[in-house]
């Protein structure tokens, strides 16, 4: 089966004549969030989190789960973004020529080969591109849905986001992702599964060792944090000149995350 995490809702203003509205889908192995974005405003006005219990695996329930208890489903939208949220991608350089195979063989010498399913490229600067790909099925259950829906990764919005130096951690519930930016450089973009307490912390600052950068010289920036599921971030900040937790914005939905739930603990879903 699949649960219903949380669901947070405001004011929608879409009619079919006037679209104001854009809708995230972020998609994971296990889970679903709808976060929903006024363009004419730049304020989130609607969030919902859908999970697959310990007992499912894969999309199929939880895509019929939603179906029936999204509100936001049915509601109508300027743009659908379907933003896949997964550790199989990696930060590749632009290549000139057209054929798609030199980066499909990077992707797999990283993460593995995978059968059906479509390789997807996104620019990120100038000289580089993300390189991931999403699974046929899940595509086909989305589209079905959501026929206007079109792809990116959040990987791709992260890098949009950060233009400061420093070390940017986007804590999920099983995985975050690690981006360390120096120089005006991306120095590392992965994502690492959440283990224990001190392995979180040694392989954070591995990463930065394994590229020549102290953490001692460096900010550190968390998202998604948890007090109760991430005592170890508050070791890990201890090794960095500076420190700060990510909060949601203050505005439209934001306001109802500060009464209702821990402000800070869902800020990974409003980066866009």
């Amino acid at each position: 089966m699949a649960k219903k995490k949380i669901g947070i809702y405001g004011q929608l203003q879409s009619t079919a004549n006037n679209k104001v509205e854009d809708l995230y889908l972020i998609v994971d192995d296990q889970s679903i969030c709808f976060s929903v974005k006024n363009t004419e405003t730049n304020e989130f006005v609607a969030f919902e989190a859908f999970n697959n219990t310990t007992d499912n695996i894969g999309w199929n329930q939880l895509v019929a789960y939603l179906q029936n208890n999204s509100k936001l489903i049915q509601a109508i939208y300027r743009n659908i973004h379907f933003v896949m949220n997964s550790p199989r991608m990696i930060l590749s350089k632009k290549q000139k020529i057209s054929d798609l195979t030199i980066y499909l063989n990077e992707l797999n010498i990283v993460h593995g080969e995978k059968f059906e399913e479509e390789l997807m490229i996104s620019p990120a600067g100038q000289d580089a591109v993300l390189v991931y790909s999403v699974p046929d099925a899940l595509q086909s259950l989305l589209s079905r849905v959501f026929p206007t829906g079109k792809w990116n990764h959040y990987a791709s919005f992260l890098l949009e986001q950060k233009e400061a130096e420093g070390v940017y951690i986007q804590l999920f519930e099983n995985n975050y992702t690690l981006l360390i930016q120096k120089n005006g450089q991306i120095q590392l973009l992965q994502y690492q599964d959440i283990s224990g307490d001190d392995q979180n912390v040694y392989t954070i600052l591995n990463a930065c060792k394994s590229i020549g950068l102290n953490p001692n010289t460096l900010a550190v920036y968390i998202a998604g944090y948890n007090e109760t599921d991430h005592v170890w971030a508050n070791n890990l900040v201890s090794y960095f000149e500076n420190a700060a937790i990510i909060s949601a914005p203050e505005t439209g939905i934001g306001a109802s995350l500060n009464k209702e739930y821990p402000h800070h603990n869902y800020a990974t879903y409003f980066i866009f």
